[in-house]
């Protein structure tokens, strides 16, 4: 800023006693803002990839990117993946209203994505097809190009390929139906039940689940879980004896054992076994839900409950997949979701996912980190959310606060005490103080027998 005071002192210096300064002025001259480099790298992309924005300004009191971002700091980068060539705007403003202006363009090319097809369901069937009242079969699928695959009457939402445990009180036919942009494809199993049930009043082990259920070294200890219902008598052998109808214990063990919990009343007695092994190798999970490849399914808000869709990067937070991604640990994975916290002080996102019921036995599992390079974040919060059907509360499971540098995190949940419980879960990231550079991303988030 250049000022002409100068020409005021030396008018003073030269002016007699009684001197007119009458027509005497001053003026100023506001400089604009400077903007040192606004730049898009890479500046040409292929058709669903992302480029970043950086930029450097001074003397500005505002600083804003158009079109899509809106009001950033002085000095900065931001991701963004256009659809189609775009060229974005930065202007600079400062307190007298002078402003500055550059542009950063981002070409786009390759040509739209393919059209999509109906989803193709390769097999759904029960086994065995034929049961007497009071057994269970299993339902088993594999299905292809689909975001959500459900399953009627009331068993619930799974991933494209898997399988799930029913006990049809009569003959049921089930109806699988395979869902994605094109529409829907559906296929049928049939469970045949003859017979009748046992008598209505005996005791109902909802749950007995052990967690390890294989320690691998010479001892160990793992957490025993049960709930039952409709019992005057509980009771869990060897060596525990009488318990209530429901607990968590923790049992440690120098040799395999297999446990066994028995509930009685008038009406008669029921068990149910589980096995600990001492020494053995960790199988490796089944699993029942990939949190990850569904993300396209669940429904994305701000923690000011802003729709956010998928795939869209925005000042309110995004949720978008990376494939072939370096992570903060140095390794480069297939395919990660991205959640970005809306980018306010304390911001969040959250993916709600379709309704589904938990199955008994099963836990949830996440490894979660950053994208290579987010060094300006001071950390999030990854959370697992459910909420019950019927209820309007969303509670939190279990999470993991987690910082930048060198390694990823992991944590998991235990849901064996939700097992034939209806609702729907969700992922969940809040912001630090600061939410920039919070590119916090899961690499694996996964319900597994």
């Amino acid at each position: 800023m250049k000022k002409l005071i100068p020409l005021l002192l030396l008018a003073l210096l030269m002016c007699t006693a009684g001197c007119d300064l009458i027509g005497l002025s001053v003026s100023t001259t506001i400089e604009p803002p400077v903007i040192s480099y606004f730049d898009a790298d890479p500046s040409t992309i292929v058709a669903g990839a992302s480029s970043t924005l950086e930029w450097k300004v001074s003397g500005a009191t505002k600083v804003s990117i158009d079109p899509g971002i809106g009001s950033v700091a002085l000095e900065g980068s931001r991701a963004v993946m256009p659809s189609e060539t775009t060229v974005y705007n930065l202007t600079a403003t400062n307190a007298s209203g002078t402003s500055a202006t550059a542009t950063a363009q981002v070409i786009v090319t390759g040509a739209s994505p393919p059209s999509v097809s109906l989803p193709v369901v390769s097999y759904f069937t029960a086994n065995p097809p034929n049961i007497s009242a009071g057994s269970s079969a299993t339902l088993s699928w594999s299905v292809s190009n689909a975001t959500l695959v459900a399953i009627e009457p009331r068993v619930g939402t799974f991933a494209n390929f898997g399988s799930t445990i029913v006990l049809p009180a009569t003959t049921t036919t089930y109806i699988l139906t395979a869902t994605n942009m094109a529409g829907n494809t559906t296929a049928t199993a049939q469970v045949t039940v003859s017979g009748t049930l046992p008598p209505a009043g005996l005791p109902v082990i909802n749950y007995f689940t052990t967690s390890p259920p294989v320690i691998p070294g010479a001892s160990g200890s793992t957490f025993m879980r049960w709930e039952v219902s409709d019992a005057t008598a509980v009771s869990i052998e060897p060596g525990i004896g009488t318990v209530a109808s429901s607990g968590t214990m923790l049992v440690t063990l120098t040799s395999s054992t297999d446990f066994v919990l028995t509930a009685s009343n008038a009406y008669g007695v029921v068990s149910r076994t589980v096995s600990v092994s001492v020494g053995g190798v960790p199988p490796t999970p089944s699993v029942f839900y990939d949190f990850v490849n569904n993300a396209m399914s669940a429904a994305w808000k701000n923690g000011v409950f802003t729709d956010l869709g998928f795939g869209i990067v925005q000042n309110d937070g995004f949720a978008r997949y990376h494939t072939n991604q370096m992570l903060d640990d140095g390794n480069i994975y297939p395919k990660v979701l991205e959640t970005h916290p809306q980018w306010v002080s304390n911001g969040s996102i959250q993916g709600t996912y379709p309704m589904m019921t938990v199955p008994g036995g099963t836990k949830f599992i996440a490894r979660v980190g950053f994208l290579n390079g987010a060094t300006g974040t001071d950390g999030v919060l990854f959370r697992l959310t459910w909420k019950e059907l019927g209820s309007p509360v969303t509670v939190s499971l279990g999470g993991k606060s987690v910082t930048y540098g060198g390694a990823l995190d992991s944590f998991e949940v235990d849901l064996s005490p939700y097992a034939g419980r209806t609702g729907q879960f969700g992922l969940q990231v809040e912001a630090g103080a600061s939410s920039g550079q919070d590119w916090a991303t899961w690499a694996e988030a996964e319900i597994v027998y």
